[in-house]
């Protein structure tokens, strides 16, 4: 079932390593409408805490050695149903497991790599219904077509046409906030203060007909304010279901 787009996003972080958790929630932090619901070290714990915390997006690093990754997407589809909360598998790259793990209905694969801002914006998207995956292997089924880069840069006309209302300013603040910055992040880049950059962060809102920052988020991707996700040049195409 695609999720609304919410004004905070409730995540579960899967991992046997305590320490790899814990930088990734540092990560996750970072975002002020992003929530870490809970932590689980295996398939069967993350099963469990799924049913209960009912997270938006599972995010769970595929590298850990106790953890299949293949099963606990099974699992999860099985015991959520239509509730069933958005996948997202950290890994090292596209192998067999994260394959079979999207053709089980995992939303999206992102490399161990990515920056903090990729990862942010890819469990944004995953939140938002979107499916974030690379395209050097088969697609699964119920994926949709993918983005090419040329509609990634695209967008809808209304779209393109509200994008042109934004000043150089507003324009800068949402490049920031599709990366992942904080209002004070985005204040110390900016070298302005924090109070200016929430009310251009509330105009470009205002004048994008956008309804918080996630869907800011969603825009700037969809529009090419910034590079996709995973970088449509790249190889790795990012899809709507």
């Amino acid at each position: 079932m695609d999720r609304p787009i919410t004004a905070r996003v409730r995540i579960l972080l899967v991992g046997d390593r305590a320490i790899t958790r814990a930088g990734i929630r540092a990560v996750l932090d970072r975002d002020e409408t992003i929530e870490v619901a809970g932590e689980a070290r295996d398939a069967a714990d993350a099963e469990r805490q799924a049913c209960r915390l009912r997270p938006h997006v599972v995010l769970a690093d595929a590298q850990s050695p106790g953890l299949d990754a293949v099963r606990m997407v099974a699992a999860l589809a099985v015991r959520c149903g239509d509730e069933m909360p958005g996948v997202l598998l950290m890994t090292q790259g596209t192998d067999d497991t994260a394959r079979e793990a999207l053709r089980a209905g995992a939303r999206g694969v992102v490399l161990n790599r990515a920056t903090p801002g990729q990862l942010l914006s890819a469990v944004h998207m995953v939140a938002a219904g979107y499916t974030v995956y690379e395209d050097s292997g088969p697609r699964h089924p119920g994926q949709g077509e993918p983005w090419s880069p040329s509609a990634c840069r695209r967008g809808t006309a209304a779209e393109r046409s509200r994008a042109e209302s934004l000043t150089r300013r507003e324009r800068e603040v949402l490049r920031l906030l599709a990366d992942g910055l904080s209002n004070a992040e985005m204040s110390a880049a900016l070298v302005l203060s924090e109070s200016t950059v929430k009310t251009h962060v509330q105009h470009l809102l205002d004048k994008l007909h956008l309804r918080n920052r996630v869907h800011a988020v969603i825009y700037a991707y969809r529009t090419g304010l910034v590079p996709p996700v995973c970088g449509c040049s790249g190889g790795r195409q990012l899809s709507a279901r």
